[in-house]
């Protein structure tokens, strides 16, 4: 094969392969599937506004929060969509339609049927548009009940919420959906609508942009939300996307587009919007634009996604304008739609393929004590717990979360940040023991963990000490002695009524006895009565003291003799036990003899 082939094959497959991938990128549902983390953040806020109910707070609501998150790759079937066993679908069934169409926060019924048609479909029941539970009605009727059918007339084919008195107030917003809301029903190109899609295309005033009311009200001008409502209503009834209505309102938006921002706003010149944005970004797609990478729709380095996407908050709402949020849910279903590409020319209509359930809950990677853990050594416990809300979730807000220990609130003195937190007990007593963790993300969805424990420290039982009781000592007490004092007696006593003492009479001196020959006088008997012989009749005393000195004097003198008299009789005795005879005869035992039988002459009385 020649280089001339092979170069012009080369060549077909480069220019096959760019048509394709042109053809691929103009095809909104062709878009990326990966979900960007404008659309995630967006899912955990619609998550944070359901209610136990199922719902999203009231049908409207509910209505837009299934085709927000439908067009985000959800189903509403899956669990992720249930609380307390209900989900969206089940909440619509349940409440009233035809009350919600009137309820507060709807201004338009026809607008609030046309979005609730478009809700069935999307959750898989459009089976149900023509009987909507609780009680029994038929949406699609009820669309038809505010259509125009008038001839010949200006309104002729519109369909309006206001009385007939004033049948053009809103009317090309009101037609706009009611026809996309039939075409997603799949009776979008019926015979009773081909008026309405008739009527709307003629409502496009000179500058190529189209009005909400009639061209025929006073003061009606273009917006951007309605353009776009009509590019993608006209297409979905059947205009080609070359068809001149479209191309011109095509040019208007593109004329109304920020210059530097690439956003919209809801009339030119004005601020960007959200709600604007979005549905610009959705015509852009049904038109076969790609606002991503088309040049005519990129300002510089903005494309109006980025636009879109400085309007997200950091709880994943969207507000309509920066620094307003009148409608988040609204705002935020309808950025979520955009985001993912799905104009409503292709949505609900065609769904698209499901993505795996976005876990919106924030995640714990670790958690201690562990569930039954038990504390036998120490009553200090550590509570950690890491955490993450996911590389595309709205992150965890550490001031939303809590911690409570057996119901008691320890947020305060315990350690919270966006990836952990820890706080340590002290002086935990036995017993079981509870802890909650609350770990809230910043769209407000609630991670909630509870865990028991169990302290049991082995505390010794301290021997109670014996309890004393005081009993105060009494002081002693004497009897009382009454002293008589004894009378003073003096050497001559005074006689009764005399003052001159009269002198004692002569002291009689002692009585002598018989002599004693070579013995001491023995003492007087204690015993002596008084008057005999020795006693003491008065001068006793001083007779007394004068023997005791007497003796006390003689005593050395005594000792002295004693002492000599104890050294002969031992010589004496000495010689005795040799048998000698002692000079002047006798043997010295005998002379011993002798001398103890005197001596006890000597110790006894005179005359006994």
């Amino acid at each position: 094969m020649s280089r001339r082939v092979w170069l012009a094959l080369t060549l077909a497959a480069i220019a096959a392969a760019s048509f394709a991938a042109s053809s691929v990128a103009a095809r909104p549902h062709a878009a990326s599937e990966s979900r960007p983390k404008t659309v995630t953040k967006g899912l955990d806020y619609l998550h944070s506004r359901q209610t136990d109910a199922g719902g999203f707070g009231s049908m409207a609501n509910t209505a837009w929060g299934i085709l927000g998150a439908v067009a985000s790759g959800e189903r509403m079937g899956s669990s992720a969509w249930s609380k307390k066993t209900k989900n969206p679908y089940e909440y619509l069934q349940a409440n009233s339609h035809e009350a919600a169409a009137t309820g507060y926060d709807v201004d338009n019924a026809p607008v609030y049927y046309a979005r609730a048609i478009m809700a069935y479909v999307a959750v898989g029941h459009a089976d149900r548009v023509a009987n909507a539970r609780s009680p029994p009605l038929d949406l699609r009727a009820q669309l038809n009940t505010k259509k125009d059918h008038a001839a010949p007339a200006p309104t002729k084919g519109s369909i309006s919420p206001s009385p007939k008195s004033q049948p053009e107030f809103a009317a090309v917003h009101s037609t706009a959906w009611a026809i996309l809301a039939m075409y997603a029903k799949g009776i979008g190109t019926d015979a009773r609508f081909a008026s309405a899609v008739s009527w709307l295309a003629d409502q496009q005033l000179s500058n190529g942009g189209f009005p909400s009311d009639s061209k025929s009200t006073a003061g009606a001008t273009s917006n951007v939300e309605d353009t776009a409502l009509a590019i993608q209503a006209l297409i979905a009834g059947g205009l080609a996307k070359t068809n001149t209505v479209i191309l011109n309102a095509r040019a208007f938006l593109l004329a109304s587009q920020n210059q530097i921002s690439a956003g919209f706003p809801y009339k030119s010149g004005g601020a960007t919007q959200a709600e604007a944005t979005s549905v610009a970004i959705q015509a852009a797609w049904a038109m076969g634009d790609n606002p991503k990478t088309d040049p005519a729709w990129v300002k510089g380095i903005n494309t109006p996604e980025h636009a879109l996407s400085l309007l997200q908050g950091r709880n994943g709402s969207y507000a309509n304008t920066r620094g307003s949020t009148p409608q988040p849910m609204t705002s935020t279903s309808w950025a979520l739609i955009a985001m993912r590409g799905r104009p409503f020319t292709s949505f609900p209509r065609r769904m698209g393929k499901a993505s795996k359930a976005f876990r919106f809950r924030p995640r714990t990677s670790s958690i201690s004590p562990k569930n039954g853990a038990k504390f036998t050594h120490t009553r200090i416990v550590l509570i950690r717990a890491t955490y993450t809300d996911g590389d595309k979730g709205t992150g965890v807000k550490p001031s939303a979360c809590r911690v409570y220990v057996d119901n008691a609130n320890k947020s305060k003195p315990a350690d919270i940040g966006p990836y952990g937190l820890h706080l340590r007990l002290k002086n935990v007593p036995n017993g079981d023991h509870t802890y909650k963790l609350l770990i809230v993300d910043r769209a407000g969805n609630v991670k909630t963990v509870a865990r028991t424990f169990k302290v049991n420290v082995f505390t010794p039982i301290p021997t109670p000490a014996p309890t004393s009781t005081y009993h105060p000592i009494p002081s002693p007490v004497y009897p009382t002695t009454v002293v008589t004092p004894k009378p003073i007696q003096t050497l001559f006593p005074t006689p009764s009524g005399s003052s001159t003492p009269t002198p004692y009479p002569s002291v009689t001196p002692y009585q002598s006895g018989a002599p004693v020959t070579g013995a001491p006088v023995a003492s007087p008997s204690p015993s002596a009565s008084p008057g005999a012989a020795g006693a003491d009749t008065g001068g006793g005393g001083s007779a007394a003291g004068f023997l005791g000195g007497t003796l006390l004097a003689m005593l050395p003198i005594g000792a002295l003799l004693s002492y000599f008299a104890f050294r002969r009789r031992e010589l004496a005795l000495s010689g005795a036990g040799e048998g000698k005879m002692l000079q002047g005869g006798g043997s010295a035992w005998e002379r011993a003899r002798r001398a103890l039988g005197k001596s006890k002459d000597i110790v006894k009385p005179a005359g006994s």
